[in-house]
């Protein structure tokens, strides 16, 4: 079964996204230089301004814009949040609230509805969301050329990286795993071997408990991983803002090929 990418014209607004059960995560890929924002951007905080306006360049501007603002209309999809009113605070597992770690949405009654991640490279971005007690990361980049991967990744992967796709591959786990546990990769995490339904164990130097991580699909050039703190109990769907003509409109759901690295 194959994902079809958000290629061709966007969508007039936000999509009506499926239903959310528990134990099931939704993955929403994003073409960035097709995304037609649905408030202009007008729904980004003062912090996310600031920090598009220190980038050089105009379409590094714009894709971050694209990114946050199709994160907010997305999350207010789920939640019946107005995307503007959205806040999010940082957490730390290992200093608890602060300035770093994993950026945490709340809904105005404070509790956390839903976790959610969100990874952007050059044109693409993908938008993990969840229902708690399950934790997601998810991270997609660009195949880097030309990387010295045994000695980037020495001491996190198991096992000699060959090519700068197993290279960019094993750093997009070792981001995902990061960024689902709030600690990024100044302390990498530690990957296990790949086993069933291609997910991996992992652990995170100074926090508890065992992740789960495992390859995504991915558009032509990039390679992306999604991390979990457990292994999700239904399926991991595939969605897609908009896309070609012909692109489905329900959950791609898990199978032998499904989700695979292409």
């Amino acid at each position: 079964m194959t994902t079809t990418w958000p290629t061709s014209a966007p969508a007039e607004g936000p999509p009506v996204p499926p239903d959310l059960p528990q134990g099931v995560v939704h993955l929403w890929y994003l073409g960035l230089d097709d995304l037609e924002l649905p408030d202009g951007g007008d729904c980004l905080d003062a912090g996310e301004r600031q920090r598009a306006r220190r980038m050089q360049r105009p379409v590094d501007r714009r894709r971050y814009r694209a990114a946050h603002c199709a994160l907010r209309h997305l999350l207010a999809a789920y939640t019946g949040e107005e995307a503007s009113a959205l806040t999010f605070h940082r957490f730390c597992p290992r200093c608890g609230p602060a300035v770093h770690g994993k950026p945490v949405w709340a809904a105005r009654s404070g509790q956390v509805a839903l976790d959610v991640s969100l990874s952007h490279s050059e044109e693409t971005a993908i938008v993990a969301l969840c229902r708690p007690p399950l934790v997601v990361g998810v991270d997609v980049e660009r195949v880097r050329q030309g990387v010295n991967w045994s000695a980037v990744l020495s001491g996190a992967v198991d096992g000699a990286v060959r090519t700068d796709r197993e290279g960019t591959q094993a750093w997009t786990q070792l981001e995902a795993v990061g960024k689902a546990a709030g600690t990024g990769v100044v302390d990498p995490p530690r990957l296990g071997a790949e086993g069933p339904g291609g997910w991996a164990e992992a652990t995170v130097p100074g926090v508890q408990g065992l992740w789960m991580v495992r390859a995504l699909q991915a558009p032509e050039g990039f390679a992306a991983s999604l991390a979990v703190n457990d292994r999700p109990a239904g399926e991991v769907a595939a969605l897609a803002w908009s896309c070609e003509p012909g692109c489905p409109g329900t959950p791609v759901r898990n199978s032998p090929d499904c989700n695979e690295p292409s």
